[in-house]
């Protein structure tokens, strides 16, 4: 069977590698559209040539297979409506295309094509690879930043900011942590619903002109099933396509005692000063770490939620994930 891919294949970058090479993988001759320069110009404000992109094309292909051929391509379907049967390659981005091409196809009495679909092919700030990222500066072809990924969170609290650049450092590398301090949450000890709500709050504050935006915050939740409560850190994300997502750390039993305190008026903080004499534990291990003997630190914690909150931003396909143009 036949492969059909097509694209303009403008400043030609990995994420058109991963979708030649998901053609060639299926083992049989490859039939490649490239937009011709009548065509692009019609759609894009920015693009080379035709033979440039042409050549880019060939010159990938041709360390893969010569079993491929490359032709101009002058509107949305090419000749998908025409052939018999054949596989189409696409990207996340370019699936709703695939899709309207199987509905016509369907319409006129023939069989779909079978639609393989790449996932998203990720730059270092884990928002998609584009020609027009690269050609504003922002991206190299192989998806690294050249200006840094600006990452802010609103915090006073300095564990806060080192834990979540603990988590950030394993999967960037150009990348600046700002400190927002420009925010406001209605209790320093929320409950529940509240605490992922002063979260998104911290994140909302702090997103302005940056990329990603972190708020995080501790709160209590009632188990109803044995009627204890749980401490439990909270992250929201929201990066600079409003986009948001949210993990939470591991949580674990209060101590009765700290409840009553809380439910008195006191903060967390405040009871473990007063029957412990430490102060500020929420900047050092946190009351997690008085509890284990430091086996599990507050640190852990918020490095968890800030990590479980980047989790859905891995592979933004599977979560069904479109990115604004």
């Amino acid at each position: 069977m036949v492969t059909l891919v097509g694209g303009t294949f403008n400043s030609f970058h990995r994420g058109h590698e991963e979708l030649l090479r998901a053609a060639y993988r299926t083992g049989e001759r490859v039939i490649i559209g490239v937009t011709s320069d009548a065509y692009v110009k019609s759609h894009k404000e920015r693009t080379v040539s035709y033979s440039r992109r042409f050549a880019s094309v060939k010159k990938f292909m041709g360390k893969l297979t010569d079993n491929y051929e490359i032709h101009p391509l002058d509107s949305a379907f090419g000749n998908t409506l025409d052939v018999e049967k054949a596989n189409l390659v696409v990207s996340p981005e370019t699936y709703h295309s695939a899709r309207r091409i199987n509905e016509k196809r369907i319409a006129a009495g023939k069989e779909p094509l079978n639609v393989i679909r790449i996932p998203y092919v990720l730059a270092e700030d884990l928002f998609p690879i584009s020609s027009s990222r690269i050609l504003d500066g922002e991206l190299t072809r192989t998806g690294r930043r050249r200006v840094p990924v600006k990452i802010a969170i609103s915090t006073c609290n300095g564990l806060k900011m080192s834990a979540a650049g603990e988590f950030v450092k394993t999967i960037m590398k150009n990348y600046t942590l700002i400190q927002n301090t420009d925010y406001r949450t209605d209790s320093e000890q929320p409950f529940g619903e509240d605490t992922m709500r002063y979260a998104t709050t911290r994140a909302m504050y702090g997103l302005k002109d940056n990329d990603y935006s972190i708020g995080i915050e501790s709160g209590i939740f009632y188990n109803r099933i044995n009627d204890t409560y749980y401490d439990l850190h909270y992250c929201a994300i929201i990066d600079r396509y409003s986009y948001i997502t949210t993990g939470f750390g591991s949580g674990f039993e209060m101590p009765a005692a700290v409840i009553d305190a809380i439910k008195s008026g006191k903060s967390t903080n405040q009871f473990i000063e007063n029957m412990y004499g430490i102060k500020k534990i929420g900047h050092g291990d946190g009351i997690s770490g008085l509890i284990s003997d430091s086996m599990v630190t507050r640190s852990k914690l918020i490095f968890e939620a800030v990590r479980n909150a980047f989790i859905p931003r891995m592979r933004p396909d599977i979560y069904e994930r479109e990115f604004s143009p």
